[in-house]
């Protein structure tokens, strides 16, 4: 007996570029379940030639932030981007991609309006790439992975019996983040101890590793505190990473900066510390305080050390916002499921892929994207200027006036004199002249 395998047919997907993320050159769209299937070419405008006929072939051309960030800086030429008449023209797509808050290309609407799709993390994106979903709420219930006296022995002995912990951990692998949240974290730094893991300069503890030699997870790490600083790099709505469902994984207090909105993200009412709500001096006391009170800070982690340990937790004792928005509501017909699914999100780029090649879908040349508004720039250099070198300004600004003031009384030291003379000899000599004037005229 014969067997038929059927061959389904391919779609490509170009990618234009770089693709640091996922690494997809070569690599099939094919678990959508639809009669046919795509596949992630990647073509490199640096060093090899444009196949023309995989271009002709993809009406969707991904281009990571990173290669349109490259391309449309002063170190590249636009040129390095696909050419744009195709999209003028319907007959091309570019479709956006990144994981990343919004660059600076994405403010500018000459930029931005070349391309039609934007596939990330805002819920407002064509395609959404997002760092949560309906796992988390499996994650706030999970038992916690240590008990509230380990930490208590921890930030004695540290780990492996060396020195003690400080009350609140960071792991940071971005040194200078866009909105300077490390100018925000070393005026901290002022007010309590704070050990800061990572590659940075400034790093104050070396990654800790277990006895046999082997590195601790991030965790292991960070289960070990009883605070963490879940700060983002951008302040941008929406923009929550891993690093708070890190926390709630570890039973650790997130002290967290990103978003001005943090309801959809707080297990419960007081689940989060917001630090934009208080100044340095005073975060660093609410945290003492908690840190000194074990009934107050498990106020704030009950739904991890519930006071009875036999009533566990359940759905209905978290912030029904957060419950309501990472609720599972699958609808996987059209693939637009709530909380959206990264791979659900891809079957829909390669399902229009599929619908624009065989002519059931037409590319709408007016549809671009708009200039991104959805982000607070520099929230911390502002803050640090004001606090580290606003006294410092004052005291030049003071120094300028002094010394000018200095050199025009010298000058007027030097120079009055010799106004008033010349000033003086103008008169006598306008005087004379006078006189000469008013002098008869002799008879020759």
């Amino acid at each position: 007996m014969t067997t038929h395998i059927q061959v389904k047919n391919e779609y490509p997907l170009l990618w234009w570029g770089k693709d640091e993320l996922r690494h997809f050159n070569g690599t099939p769209v094919d678990n959508c379940k639809l009669p046919y299937i795509c596949r992630h070419t990647q073509y490199d405008p640096y060093h090899e030639p444009l196949d023309q006929s995989k271009y002709n072939e993809s009406p969707l051309i991904f281009v990571s932030i990173y290669q349109a960030d490259d391309s449309i800086s002063a170190f590249n030429k636009p040129e390095d981007l696909p050419p744009l008449k195709d999209v003028d023209e319907g007959k091309k797509a570019w479709i956006l991609y990144g994981w990343e808050p919004p660059l600076w290309f994405e403010r500018k609407k000459s930029v931005i309006s070349k391309f039609t799709y934007k596939f990330n993390y805002h819920p407002s994106s064509d395609f959404i790439y997002p760092y949560f979903d309906s796992s988390v709420l499996d994650t706030v219930l999970a038992p916690p992975p240590n008990t509230l006296e380990y930490k208590k022995t921890m930030r004695k002995q540290g780990f492996n019996g060396g020195k003690g912990l400080a009350p609140i951990a960071w792991i940071v692998s971005n040194c200078h983040a866009a909105n300077g949240r490390e100018y925000f974290v070393r005026q901290l730094q002022k007010y309590i101890d704070i050990d800061i893991y990572g590659h940075c300069s400034n790093r104050n503890r070396d990654w800790p590793k277990h006895t046999d030699g082997s590195e601790l997870s991030d965790l292991e790490l960070t289960s070990a505190y009883r605070f963490y600083l879940a700060f983002e790099n951008n302040n941008c709505d929406f923009y929550v990473t891993e690093k708070l469902k890190r926390t709630y994984e570890a039973a650790t207090i997130p002290i967290v900066d990103g978003p001005n909105d943090y309801g959809l993200f707080a297990a419960t009412q007081n689940a989060l510390i917001q630090a934009d709500q208080y100044s340095p001096k005073q975060l660093a006391a609410l945290v003492k305080e908690l840190d000194e009170n074990d009934e107050k800070y498990l106020e704030r982690l009950w739904y991890k050390y519930p006071k009875d340990p036999t009533q566990k937790p359940t759905l209905n004792d978290l912030s029904p916002i957060f419950v309501r928005q990472w609720t599972d509501r699958s609808r996987k017909a059209d693939f637009l499921s709530w909380p959206p699914i990264y791979d659900e999100s891809m079957c829909r780029v390669c399902k229009l892929a599929h619908d624009v090649s065989e002519g059931i879908v037409k590319l709408d040349p007016t549809k671009r994207l708009a200039p991104d508004a959805n982000c607070l720039l520099r929230k911390h250099h502002h803050f640090t200027w004001m606090v580290e070198f606003h006294w410092r300004l004052v005291l030049l600004f003071l120094t300028l006036i002094a010394t000018a003031s200095l050199l025009l009384y010298r000058k007027r030291r030097i120079w009055a004199p010799r106004i008033r003379a010349e000033l003086r000899r103008r008169w006598y000599n306008g005087k004379a002249y006078s006189a000469l004037q008013n002098r008869p005229h002799e008879m020759a």
